[in-house]
């Protein structure tokens, strides 16, 4: 898992990169778009080689599309938030997630969440007050759009939770990435750029580092339990802090530091408390 965040992160930040050879956020859409091409590839090639490569049971699930259709809207608002906020405060605020997730379970889904982990999300929407700073907002509102991250990631995971059990993981990195390209390909026809060799070559490298990411994040989940590697996701924020610190120059504030710790063991909390109830294992 701690290679699989190590990949995610990489990619992201080849993406920014690009980003700010251009400046013009309309320039992601392309670049996840072209991105998703040769990641596609990838992922097909694997799943060919692992005999897994069933197109008519890929694309049979509606839950799967729907799956995609957030993954799209979730990958909008990140590389939103990645071009417009500090790369380690992205982080930390979509480490929200589980935050949600335990919220969003018991006002809609009718689960029973005790008053530990209720307190457990009441301390990650400290946390976040203190990562906004909600009376200086030096970042203006774009902190909305990791949020929104974090809100369409939770909506996804219960869709997941439904998906039926015939399907491979890798099956369903596929479709997710399949109907993410798609998405992101319509949107790059209001507007094109044109990349030089050294930008195909980055976007290249970047589909790489993704799906390595997914493979090492299927490979974690299938050897191990998932109480024991969750914990892990948050190494994530760390990456952030050394890609934005080398890359972009950029040096988190003291509130970054303390409200993302806050929402870093909220959601430790959280896990620790699933894992108690048999919710993980």
């Amino acid at each position: 898992m701690l290679l699989a965040q190590f990949f995610f992160a990489t990619n992201d930040a080849i993406v920014k990169v690009i980003y700010l050879n251009y400046t013009d956020i309309l320039v992601l859409n392309q670049v996840i778009f072209l991105r998703g091409i040769f990641a596609l590839i990838l992922i097909g090639i694997f799943l060919i080689l692992t005999k897994k490569f069933n197109l008519k049971l890929i694309f049979s699930s509606t839950k799967l599309k729907l799956r995609g259709l957030l993954e799209s809207v979730a990958t909008i608002c990140f590389f939103i938030g990645v071009a417009k906020l500090p790369f380690a405060m992205v982080y930390v605020l979509i480490s929200l997630a589980p935050i949600f997730l335990t919220a969003f379970g018991a006002l809609f889904l009718n689960e029973k969440v005790r008053w530990k982990r209720w307190s457990a999300v009441i301390l990650g929407f400290i946390g976040l007050v203190i990562v906004v700073e909600p009376n200086e907002l030096k970042f203006g509102y774009y902190f909305i759009f990791p949020l929104f991250t974090a809100i369409f990631i939770t909506i996804r995971e219960v869709v997941t939770r439904q998906i039926e059990d015939n399907f491979h993981s890798e099956q369903i990195a596929f479709i997710t990435c399949f109907v993410v390209t798609i998405f992101f390909g319509i949107l790059s026809l209001f507007q094109f750029f044109i990349f030089d060799l050294k930008e195909y070559v980055l976007l290249f490298v970047a589909s790489l580092f993704l799906s390595f990411g997914y493979f090492f994040s299927v490979a974690t989940i299938k050897v191990a339990l998932v109480s024991a590697t969750s914990t892990f996701r948050y190494s994530v924020i760390l990456w952030g802090i050394v890609y934005g610190y080398f890359l972009f120059n950029e040096d988190p504030q003291a509130n970054t530091y303390i409200g993302g710790l806050i929402i870093v063991i909220s959601g430790l909390i959280i896990i620790a408390r699933q894992k108690q109830l048999g919710k993980i294992k």
